[in-house]
């Protein structure tokens, strides 16, 4: 039989031959006997059978050897058979259990040796089998591992480098590695190793699409696994080789796969998104994402394709979000209608597969939108609408973007019609589209109103189904939200068609239809007449019957709106619906049911056989069906019919209707319990008479309490309704579980509905009204914070209806409650823990109820002494509320009410009384009030305040609480201890408000005594007539307050002069010696008002009263007793010192200071100078009053010696007081010692010996006093010779080096004093420790005052006497301030200083200093006037200079000395006369000097000709000496040469220096500097040349240069901007000099440089950098930092920073103001006058570290003091900040200027430190104390101590916002405290014991745990403070129990001195038996961080003596745990 015969034969064979064939060629195979020729047509015969079908291949497969023949024969078959079996195995693999057999028939390898032959056939036949073998995945190990094993990868990409010419051949092999590359073990691997991604990219090219689209597959996966491969991929240019592929020519498979690539590549490299935007990619893309829909049918390959395309755009785009905004910039900027085309079907491919949430916010959609709609307009063309409007269509229904737009389903719909209707609807819809888009309009608008309705209805016609749908979802949003619209559809006949459509629409139109006309019967009466007369109830009750559950919900809505009768046929229509057996409808069918049942008669629904009454009763029965749906709506409909008939609920009440409703509530669901008590809470509104339900409700007390603790907090509100119903009913009310009631009554008040809470409150209110209230009740109540779920209800209500009485009156019956639970802790002080809740309360006393706001005011008032400041900010903030407060005072028949709102004016007024007086006086009853307010006091009736007390039955008090320690609460500090144990009566709440009144201002005070209030408050003093009877009185408690309230009305000088006010003095005065020191001290407080506000004979009259022998034993000893009324009197503006002001005020009149009272409180002000512990401030006022009292008297300073002031002093100053007392006492010594004859007095060498001790030890100011007091006592011979007055030439010494100008000034004073006419003193000052010399050199030197520099000079002028101390090289030093000295306008000074140089000239060596240091003119210049002292010691100094010095007599004559001498000889004396002579006859030693003229002309020709020469021959002239002739030209000045010879001898100069620098140092200096005074250009830039070139190589001739005048040309070179680079380099250089800086020409620099800077003209940028650089120089100096122009620089520096310079100049400036403000106030000020601040907070955002370290450094000095207070702010600190966490972020260091800038700015600038910047700098500042150096972390923790200084000041939630933040530092300052520098530990701990943290404890385990009889079972248990105990577990049977347990509390500040108490216990049958306890301080813990150890348990030992021990550790961390 022939091949062909037998695939026929074989092909029609049944299944038991072909089995047969199949093993008969098996067995062929298997024949050793078969020829190869044989197995090639046994071979064939078997491809044959395999290709029949998957019988024939499962039939080879299923011969045990089939697959090894086959193999083998693979193995070493012929060509032909191979190929052959390859071909077999191929077809083989199409079954996927057969694949896996041929894969593990070892065949891999031979194929693979297949596919190396040559033979191309062979080739294909291999390739196509290991395709097949690996196409269906590797599911399997052992196939992965065969892969792997066989380096099946390595050999293919082998093959596909050396030999792949055939496209076939390279499709399956690409395909065979696609299939491998996602499990083969080692892929990525061997593909890199083998130079996969060359060959992938070379197969690209390689014309096959199959290779292509896998070559390009694997090009994506090897780019997202490794970002090698990307780049590499990159770096070959495939970016265009891809993108070639993408495009339309090519198969669609190749575009989705090379599409992916790009999309894979561009995700991973910025360099290929580029490379793609070059290459021209995104249109490609585009075309990509919008063309292939149009092409080809809709596939996976065009959704990959489109897929790829837009992750390609949108990674080149930057995300979704981005390639949005950037399609509709390309759309809104072209105008190619094609492109356009392209761009929006992109655009909306993108909107309908964008779902990135996160990134909405990012994408303008309202913008997106308007776009779109644009496209619409009629001018566009059609293919660019249809566009734009499925764009819109996808953006509408993008289920994120269309969220933020305006009517999205309204244009959704919209466009779904513009999408499927004609073009005229189109046009019209279109059209209204863009309205409602790019307007304000609504939809109805939009639509046209009426016309768009009968469009709308027009299509509910005959039209297709979806715009059937469209239509009438859009008429269902009309009808929804606009009310014309639902006439609209009524006039335009719609309502026909809606019921047409419920018959015969779409489901969707159904749906919609029956919305319509349900909202339609919604809107009117009429409409709903008109929906009924359509036949619309049949339809509905259709689709009722047989719609889908959501359609049956909105057919029963609407049949409940549209029926209003109960007919009979309906109701026989809904019942058989109910018979049915569809239950899902019969949930809705009840709801219309229950519709009907309502409209009902009362004999329909009672009588029986009628319809309703079948109905109720088959809804009766519904309540027993097994179907909870069912159940659940029959409960519900039976609770609508009882809540809308109340009539029906009385009389069905009475039936056994109740019964089945309570059972319900236990064995239904809870959805069926939360109807039954629905109907329950209906039926229970009538139980009050109906006492048979009250019986059989009983009952369902419990099921109802049940019900209301569920979950579910609607079921919970049914279940509290039922019960605050059931609550109606008295009896029930008391027996009911109030302590089961509460706890769910409170969660629905917190939770539930606004009816719900109100059901709520019912009920509490009834409980509290009729049911037991005790402890138990009262702590249920707290516990679930009940009272403040009230408080918020009354918010949610907005004090309207029912609701908020209902909540009040719960409220008032809790605040009425007298108990206060376990805890005596009464329930209305919760609305005090919880302030927010206050609010609501607040806003009924605004309402117009007065029964509403007298029940606020009795709640409120309870909290006034909690909430004090709350309650007055709210008040106030309230409108109304001050009003009703005042009309309630006046009005209210309640005491209680009166207290109440006197207590709430008072909160309000504390805070804000401004506007409570405001309110007050604009309610019109200001005064009424304050006569009510009177009447109170005048009353004397106990009502110490509602607020602080309880009220009996009978209106007395039963508690009182001290209103001044209310007062103090409501200030927020500490509770007053009042000394009297009496309580405060009658009248003080009312005295206190009018106190709070009267301080307000003037008109209130006059409106208070006009009131009588001051015959009022004199009565009730005068009833004080002695201590004794005090007991007695009725109202003394009020006395303190009373002469309060007088203080503050004597304030007003109107109500001081009336006549009332002098009958209070004697009372005043005698309560001044009442026991109660409170007394005595508002006494003296209305004395010191009284006093400071009257008249002189109001004084004299207070003094005549006897109150200064009054206040003088009371001094110190109020303010010592009584510290807290401090605050008090702040808040009053009274003054603090009341008993020192009145006697200050008293002495200050004349009459009175001289007077007897002031002599007789003498002695008694001298005693209090007696050191006395319980009064310690009492010396110091008496020093104050006495030196007031003896200042200008000297009666009284004698009477003060008399009674021994001097000796008192003298002994308290011995006693070392404090600085301030010290200070008062030498000033007061001062005083007295001015008196000559105390001076003179025996106690004044005591006093000398005192004042010196201070001056050695006291305080600075004390130093001062004491100095000013010796200066007078050296003016006595005595003192000044004694040994005593020598020790004080040291202090006085000291006092200059370190004191201030004023006390330098009089230590000076004091010097001089004592050595004039004392050579002994003399000598004993110069030879004083301390270098006296050096000190005053330092003065003189410095920017102080003229006066200290004139008493420097003449103390220079005594120490110069002494030989010794002229000859030192410190004098030398003294002479050139000495001689700036002489240049000033004082006479004295010039005296002085010309005495003291005098005296130096007595000394050789210091006369040539004298005469080098510019001495000569100013002496000459002070030979002139009458002062003969200076013209004398001028004229002596002068001889002396000029003696030997012909220099000097040259200079003198030059000045004019001898025209000055002779002006002044005709009036001097004959002394003066001689010395003149004298100095006459040194002068005319010298010989005169001849002037030769005719010399001149000749040497103007040498020049000129010279000129010439020097051209050509510039060498030869220098070199005969020309230089030195010239430069004699240069210098000459007597006679001057002419300006053109002058010019000409430069020029010749110029050219030898041009043409050699050798000769730069053959000219002198000067004459340098004078050639650049030259008109030339060419000879200054020579001599500048020469100076630079001179300078750079010998840096001493600086000096020279500035001598000879360099820096003044260079000045003016610059200013006419010549030559200004090399001048500027030049001038920079002389001021690098530091001899240079200290010349006077330095300081005059200044000005002229800062000039050149500001100069507009000033151009060259290396000039303003070397300008810069000169004054960054200069400011090196600290006195030239200090000079007037230095503020010129500053603002000239700061300029420079403006104008945007290099980083260089930057520097350079920076540097600079740095120098000048280092030691300048005036400086810092300038620099932040002229923006400089602005300017460095800018420069700290610069890139350079260098540059905003230094500017950082900068912003340091700048606010290193107060100057700039107001110039430092919150972005001050913000800058900082923002630098420092740059620095962090960017190189994990930071700089420590930034840091130290932060530190001084808070240090100097305490407000900023409770800013909201400050809070955000301390986690920077954390960050530096982690990662700074040891400076930075130095400037950090003074930073965050500052910060914590100002936690108690700075409001509370600011201090723990900055404490939480700051707690971040505990891990670092723990390690600071362990290992960091001791003088950190002090502020670490510090910082420690305030930060917030996590105590940890863990309980490791136990050791030794023995027990005496049993096993341990071993537990501990831990207790903290007043914490609740916590318990390890309990480990069994183990003597050594391991718990590893950890325990966690944490704390807003560290439990210090707290203790850990743990107590181990063993637990058995009997109990629990102790082991033992221990006791742990955990203070170190917050130091350390960690701590661990083990601890003995007390009794420590077993029996057998061991230890018991525990291993704990304990942690403290700044971790937030869960606790």
């Amino acid at each position: 039989m022939s091949i062909k015969d037998w695939n026929g034969a074989a092909g029609m064979e049944d299944p038991d031959k072909l089995w047969a064939n199949v093993a008969q060629s098996i067995e062929k195979l298997r024949a050793n006997l078969t020829t190869t020729h044989e197995k090639e047509l046994v071979t064939e015969q078997i491809l044959s059978i395999a290709k029949e079908g998957k019988d024939a291949r499962a039939s080879i497969c299923s011969h045990s050897q089939a697959i090894p023949l086959l193999v083998a024969l693979l193995k070493s078959g012929t060509i032909t058979a191979k190929v052959n079996v390859a071909s077999i195995l191929e077809v083989l693999c199409k079954e996927e259990e057969l694949r896996i057999k041929v894969l593990l028939g070892g065949c891999i390898p031979h194929l693979l040796g297949l596919l190396r032959v040559g033979l191309v056939e062979a080739q294909k036949a291999a390739a196509k089998a290991i395709y097949a073998v690996s196409r269906g995945g590797l599911t399997d190990h052992v196939g992965s591992k065969i892969f792997v094993t066989e380096r099946v990868v390595p050999c293919l990409w082998d093959q596909l480098r050396t030999n792949c010419q055939d496209k076939l051949i390279g499709g399956l092999l690409t395909g065979t590695l696609r299939n491998l590359s996602s499990n083969a073990e080692g892929f990525l691997q061997a593909t890199v190793e083998a130079g996969g991604v060359e060959i992938l990219v070379r197969l690209l090219f390689s014309g096959s699409p199959v290779a292509q689209a896998n070559a390009s597959y694997l090009l994506a996966n090897l780019i997202l696994a490794s970002e090698t491969s990307s780049v590499r991929v990159n770096e070959i240019g495939t970016v265009k080789s891809l993108l070639k592929l993408v495009g339309p020519e090519n198969d669609i498979t190749v575009r989705a796969e090379a599409a992916g690539a790009l999309q894979a590549l561009s995700s991973k490299l910025d360099s290929a998104k580029r490379s793609l935007v070059d290459a021209g990619g995104i249109p490609v893309f585009i075309s990509a994402i919008v063309a292939p829909s149009k092409e080809f049918p809709c596939g996976a390959p065009v959704q990959d394709l489109q897929e790829n395309a837009m992750g390609a755009l949108a990674n080149i785009s930057g995300g979704m979000s981005c390639l949005v905004h950037s399609l509709g910039e390309k759309i809104r900027n072209c105008s190619n209608d094609v492109q356009v085309t392209d761009m929006l079907g992109a655009l909306a491919y993108a909107l309908k597969v964008f779902n990135e949430p996160g990134s909405v916010d990012s994408v303008n959609v309202v913008e997106l939108e308007s776009l779109l709609i644009k496209q619409l307009e009629p001018s566009i063309s059609r293919l660019v609408q249809r566009c734009a409007v499925e764009a819109l269509s996808c953006l509408y229904g993008n289920a994120y973007l269309h969220r933020t737009l305006c009517h999205a389903e309204a244009k959704k719909l919209l466009v779904g019609l513009v999408t499927t209707g004609n073009t005229e609807v189109q046009e019209e819809l279109t059209i209204s589209l863009r309205v409602l888009s790019t307007t304000s309009s609504d939809i109805w608008q939009s639509l046209k109103g009426r016309e768009g309705v009968q469009l709308l209805i027009s299509l509910l016609g005959l039209s297709t189904e979806k715009q059937q749908e469209y239509a009438v979802a859009l008429l269902s949003i009309l009808s929804m939200e606009v009310d014309e619209g639902k006439w609209a559809i009524t006039a335009a006949g719609g309502i026909p068609p809606l019921v047409q459509l419920l018959e015969m629409g779409s489901v969707k139109a159904k749906e919609a239809a029956a919305l319509v006309l349900r909202n339609l019967c919604c809107h009117s009466e009429d409409i709903r007449a008109c929906v009924q007369s359509a036949e619309a109830v049949p339809a509905l009750l259709h689709l009722l019957e047989n719609a889908d559950i959501k359609a049956q919900k909105i057919a029963a809505e609407a049949l409940g709106h549209l029926i209003r009768d109960a007919d009979p046929s309906i109701l026989y229509h809904l019942g058989a619906l109910l018979l049915g057996d569809r239950p899902e409808s019969k949930v809705h069918v009840l709801e219309v049911c229950g519709c009907l049942l309502s409209l009902a008669s009362h004999g329909d629904i009672l009588h029986e056989r009628t319809a309703a009454n079948k109905v109720f009763q088959m809804v009766l029965e519904m309540l027993g069906s097994s179907n909870e749906d069912i159940q659940k709506n029959a409960a519900s409909v039976l609770a609508d019919v009882f809540d809308a008939r109340r009539d029906l609920s009385e009389i069905l009440g009475r039936l056994e209707i109740t019964g089945p409703l309570c059972s319900l509530l236990s064995s239904g669901t809870e959805c069926v319990a939360m109807q039954s008590a629905r109907a329950l809470a209906a039926l229970f509104l009538s139980i009050e008479t109906n006492k048979h339900m009250a019986f059989i409700a009983k009952n369902a007390i419990m099921p109802l309490i049940n019900l209301a603790k569920s979950s579910n907090i609607y079921a919970a509100e049914m279940g509290i309704t039922a019960l605050a119903n059931l609550l109606l009913d008295r009896q029930i009310a008391e027996e009911a579980l109030a302590d089961d009631i509460i706890p769910p009554l409170s969660r629905v008040l917190r939770e539930g509905t606004i009816r719900g809470k109100q059901h709520a409150a019912a009920a509490l209110a009834r409980l509290v009204r009729h049911g037991p209230v005790d402890d138990v009740f009262i702590e249920g109540i707290h516990h679930c914070g009940t009272v403040l779920n009230l408080a918020s209800l009354v918010c949610a209500t907005n004090l309207e209806g029912k609701v908020t009485e209902e909540a009040l009156e719960a409220l008032s019956l809790l605040a009425k409650e007298n108990r206060g639970g376990a805890l005596n802790h009464p329930l209305w002080t919760a609305l005090a823990e919880a302030p927010c809740n206050l609010e609501p309360l607040i806003m009924c006393l605004a309402t117009d109820i007065p029964p509403i706001q007298e029940k606020a005011i009795e709640v409120l008032s309870r909290l006034c002494q909690d909430q004090p400041v709350i309650l007055g900010d709210m008040v106030i903030e309230t409108p109304k509320c001050i009003t009703v407060l005042g009309d309630r005072i006046i009005h209210s028949s309640s005491l209680e009410v009166k207290v109440g709102g006197t207590a709430l004016l008072i909160c309000a007024a504390k805070e804000h009384r401004q506007k409570t007086l405001e309110a007050l006086n604009a309610s019109g009853f200001f005064v009424d009030l304050i006569d009510s307010l009177v009447d109170l006091v005048k009353q004397g009736i106990d009502i110490s305040g509602s607020a602080f007390v309880k009220f009996d039955e009978s209106g007395e008090c039963s508690s009182k609480e001290n209103l001044m320690e209310w007062n103090a609460k409501a200030e927020g500090g500490q509770p007053f201890s009042e000394p009297d144990s009496a309580s405060v009566l009658g009248g003080i709440i009312a005295l206190w408000l009018l106190s709070i009144v009267a301080s307000h201002d003037s008109k209130c005070k006059i409106a208070i005594m006009e009131a009588g209030a001051i015959e009022v408050l004199t009565h009730k003093l005068s009833n004080l007539s002695s201590t004794t009877c005090q007991a007695e009185l009725e109202d003394s408690r009020g006395i303190w307050v009373s002469a309060l309230l007088l203080a503050i009305l004597f304030q007003d000088n109107n109500v001081v002069e009336a006549t009332a006010t002098m009958c209070t003095i004697a009372s005043l005065a005698l309560l001044l010696r009442s026991e109660e020191n409170i007394n005595k001290y508002f006494s003296a407080q209305a004395l010191a008002s009284l006093v400071c506000n009257g008249s002189k004979g109001t004084l004299l009259a207070v003094v005549n009263s006897g109150v200064a022998g009054g206040l003088v034993p009371l001094l110190g000893s109020l303010q010592s007793e009584m510290s807290n009324l401090a605050m008090l009197s702040e808040e009053f503006s009274l003054v603090l010192n009341p008993d020192q002001v009145i006697l200050e005020q008293l002495f200050q009149v004349d009459e009175i200071r001289v007077g007897a009272a002031a002599r007789k409180s003498i002695p008694a002000l001298v005693e209090l100078l007696k050191p006395m512990p319980d009064r310690p401030g009492a010396p110091a006022l008496a020093l104050s009053i006495l030196t007031k009292i003896a200042t200008g008297s000297e009666a009284n300073k004698l009477a003060m010696a008399e009674a021994g002031a001097l000796e008192a002093i003298t002994k308290y100053l011995s006693l070392g007081p404090q600085d301030l007392i010290e200070e008062a006492g030498a000033d007061l010594l001062r005083v007295l010692f001015d008196n000559y004859e105390l001076r003179h007095h025996e106690a004044a060498m005591a006093a000398v010996n005192q004042l010196i001790a201070v001056v050695q030890l006291g305080s600075r100011g004390a130093r001062y006093n004491a100095t000013r007091a010796l200066e007078g006592l050296f003016g006595i011979e005595k003192i000044k010779c004694s040994d005593a007055s020598k020790k004080a030439i040291k202090p006085l010494v000291e006092i200059l080096g370190s004191g201030s100008e004023k006390e330098q000034k009089a230590a000076i004073n004091a010097l001089i004093k004592l050595s004039f006419e004392n050579p002994s003193k003399e000598i004993a000052i110069a030879d004083a420790e301390g270098d006296l010399v050096e000190r005053l050199h330092k003065v003189l030197v410095n920017s102080c005052s003229l006066q200290l520099k004139e008493s420097t000079a003449q103390l220079c002028s005594v120490l110069f006497r002494n030989p010794k101390v002229r000859m030192t090289s410190v004098a030398s030093n003294c002479i050139k301030p000495l001689v700036e000295l002489l240049n000033t306008d004082s006479m004295a000074a010039q005296e002085a200083s010309a005495c003291a140089l005098d005296k130096l000239l007595d000394d050789e060596q210091q006369a040539e200093l004298v005469a080098a240091c510019g001495s000569v003119v100013p002496l000459v210049q002070l030979v002139v006037g009458t002062c003969y002292p200076l013209l004398e010691v001028a004229v002596s100094a002068l001889i002396k200079l000029a003696k030997d010095r012909p220099l000097c007599k040259l200079d003198m004559v030059k000045a004019g000395i001898i025209d000055y001498a002779l002006e002044i000889l005709p009036v001097i004396p004959d002394s003066l006369c001689a010395l003149v002579a004298e100095l006459f006859r040194i002068l005319t030693n010298t010989n005169s000097i001849a002037k030769g003229v005719g010399m001149q002309s000749l040497r103007e020709t040498a020049i000129k000709a010279l000129e010439s020469a020097s051209v050509s021959w510039p060498n030869t002239i220098a070199d005969a000496g020309g230089i030195m002739e010239l430069s004699k030209v240069i210098l000459q000045v007597e006679p001057r040469p002419s300006h053109t010879l002058w010019e000409s001898a430069a020029l010749v100069l110029a050219n030898i220096l041009r043409f050699s620098t050798h000769y730069y140092f053959k000219v002198p200096l000067s004459v340098l500097v004078k050639l650049l005074q030259s008109s030339s250009e060419a000879t200054v830039a020579v001599s500048l040349s020469a100076l630079v070139g001179i300078e750079r190589d010998d840096a001493s001739s600086a000096e020279l240069m500035a001598e000879a005048g360099a820096v003044k040309a260079l000045l003016e070179l610059l200013r006419c901007h010549q030559c200004e680079e090399v001048a500027s380099r030049l001038l920079e250089a002389l001021f690098n000099n530091s001899k240079v800086r200290d010349m006077k020409v330095a300081k005059h620099a200044i000005s002229p440089l800062s000039h050149y800077l500001l100069d507009p003209q000033t151009r060259a940028q290396p000039a303003r950098l070397l300008v810069a650089l000169a004054l960054g120089d200069l400011f090196q100096h600290d006195g030239l930092a200090r000079t007037t122009d230095s503020a010129s620089a500053c603002r000239a520096l700061v300029s420079l920073l403006e104008d945007q310079p290099t980083e260089d100049m930057q520097m350079v400036a920076i540097c600079a103001l740095q120098n000048l403000v280092t030691h300048s106030r005036t400086n810092r000020r300038a620099v932040a006058e002229a923006g400089g601040i602005q300017v460095v907070q800018e420069l700290l955002s610069s890139p350079s570290s260098e540059i905003f370290g230094q500017a950082a450094l900068l912003m340091k000095l700048l606010f290193s003091s107060h100057v700039l207070k107001e110039y430092v702010s919150a972005e001050t600190i913000h800058a900082l900040t923002g630098a420092l966490g740059k620095e962090l972020w960017q190189k994990g260091s930071v700089s420590d200027d930034v840091v130290k800038a932060i530190s001084v700015i808070f240090s100097n600038f305490s407000r900023l430190r409770g800013t909201e910047v400050a809070t955000l700098c301390i986690p920077q500042l954390v960050g530096a104390l982690k990662a700074g150096t040891e400076p930075a972390q130095e400037a950090a923790l003074d930073a965050l101590f500052l910060l914590k200084h100002s936690w108690a000041s700075n409001p509370a939630d600011v201090g723990k916002e900055q404490a939480m933040a700051a707690a971040e530092a505990i891990p670092i300052l723990q390690l600071i405290i362990r290992d960091g520098p001791s003088r950190f530990h002090e502020k670490a701990e510090s910082l420690l014991q305030c930060l917030p943290g996590t105590l940890v404890v863990t309980i490791n385990r136990g050791n030794n745990l023995k027990q005496t009889l049993g096993s341990t079972n071993a537990f501990c248990k831990l207790t903290f403070g007043n914490g609740p105990p916590r318990e390890t577990k309990v480990v069994s049977q183990n003597i050594s129990p391991e718990w590893k347990q950890e325990f966690a509390w944490a704390f807003d500040m560290p439990p210090k001195g707290q203790k850990l108490h743990i107590s181990c216990k063993s637990k058995n049958a009997f109990g629990k038996v102790a082991l033992g306890k221990v006791t742990i301080q955990i203070d170190r813990v917050v130091m350390l961080g960690t701590i661990s150890g083990q601890y003995n348990l007390a009794p420590d030992s077993n029996r057998d003596g061991t230890p018991r021990t525990l291993e704990i550790e304990f942690h403290w961390s700044n971790s937030r745990l869960n606790i």
